[in-house]
């Protein structure tokens, strides 16, 4: 997940109530694709053979990878834990940074 500083910042910063809000949709919206996660597994998996490269090279890689990402071993309260750590972490991971910083550079110097 990438959140940068600036996304933050143009809702107002982390103690505005429309980040609250923001990330209370965030939770809110994990939990209701959470709740359909069979369903999208099992689209995901009948896509196969659609030749879409992430997907046709190991389909059952895929289709664990997205199971592990909806974190069904949770229940809702705990996943919207889960949800806005990620959130939060996103917020102030550094590589993210380094990159943003890179490219501003590459484009300075077009």
């Amino acid at each position: 997940m990438k959140l940068c500083k600036e996304m933050v910042e143009a809702m107002g910063g982390q103690e505005s109530p429309h980040y609250a809000r923001f990330k209370s949709y965030c939770c809110e919206a994990y939990n209701i694709l959470r709740k359909n996660a069979n369903l999208i597994l099992n689209l995901l998996h009948l896509m196969a053979g659609a030749n879409i490269p992430d997907i046709a090279n190991d389909p059952e890689k895929g289709v664990l990878k997205l199971q592990e990402k909806f974190r069904l071993d949770l229940d809702d309260e705990e996943a919207v834990q889960y949800f806005q750590t990620l959130i939060n972490d996103s917020v102030s991971a550094l590589f993210p940074q380094m990159v943003e910083t890179i490219h501003r550079w590459a484009q300075y110097w077009r």
